[in-house]
C-alpha cells in the first residue's frame, strides 16, 4: 500500500544526482529503495547520488554484469547497489539469493525492481523515473508499507528546503 508521495522535476543529470544525494542523507540501515523507469531514464545517476549522500568514496557504476555491488559505509554498514536488468523473472532473482541482503542491516538501492515482484519486503521507497524529454525527468518517490510518518515528513522537509539548482540560468530549475 502506498501511503506517501513526493514528486519533483529534474532538468538535468546534475539535479537528478543532487536529489539522490538528499535521499542518501536521509536513508538509514535497513532501508530499501527501488528505482524504476525505462532504459536511460537516470536510475543509475540517481543511485550515484544516493551513494554520494551516504558517503561512498569510490565511483558507483551500474553493476549490470555482476548484479550486486557492495560498498562499505562507516559503522560496518554496507550499501548495496543491485541491478536486476539481466534477470528475467522473480525465480531468477530468488536464485540470486537477494533475500540474504534483506536480512542485513544494510542500505539497498535496486534498479529494475519489477524483476523481483513480490520478493521485496515492506516498507520500502519506490522511486519512479519518468522521462519528459531528453534531459527532463519527473521523479516520483512513494513510500510502500509502513514507514514512520516522522521520517517521511523529515524527507519532505529536506527536499523542500533544498533548491536543487542546476548550472543553467533557469530561475526555476527544480519545480515541485
Amino acid at each position: 500500500m502506498t501511503v506517501w508521495l513526493l514528486e519533483r522535476i529534474s532538468r538535468d543529470e546534475h539535479t537528478t544526482r543532487r536529489i539522490g544525494a538528499m535521499l542518501g542523507c536521509w536513508l538509514r540501515p535497513g532501508d530499501i529503495v527501488v528505482v524504476q523507469g525505462p532504459l536511460g531514464a537516470g536510475k543509475t545517476r540517481l543511485i550515484q547520488g544516493i551513494a554520494e549522500g551516504l558517503g561512498v568514496a569510490e565511483p558507483v557504476q551500474s553493476p549490470s554484469f555482476v548484479l550486486i555491488q557492495a560498498y562499505p559505509l562507516p559503522g560496518r554498514v554496507k550499501f548495496y547497489h543491485v541491478d536486476l536488468y539481466r534477470l528475467d523473472n522473480a525465480e531468477a532473482v530468488w536464485a540470486l539469493g537477494l533475500w540474504d541482503l534483506f536480512d542485513e542491516m544494510a542500505i539497498i538501492a535496486m534498479e529494475w525492481p519489477e524483476r523481483a515482484a513480490g520478493l521485496i519486503p515492506e516498507p520500502y521507497l519506490r522511486v519512479t523515473m519518468i522521462p519528459l524529454d531528453d534531459t527532463i525527468r519527473r521523479i516520483r518517490i512513494e513510500a510502500v508499507g509502513n514507514f514512520p510518518v516522522e521520517r517521511l515528513e523529515a524527507l519532505q522537509l529536506m527536499m523542500d528546503s533544498e533548491r536543487y539548482a542546476s548550472e543553467s540560468h533557469d530561475p526555476y530549475p527544480f519545480l515541485p
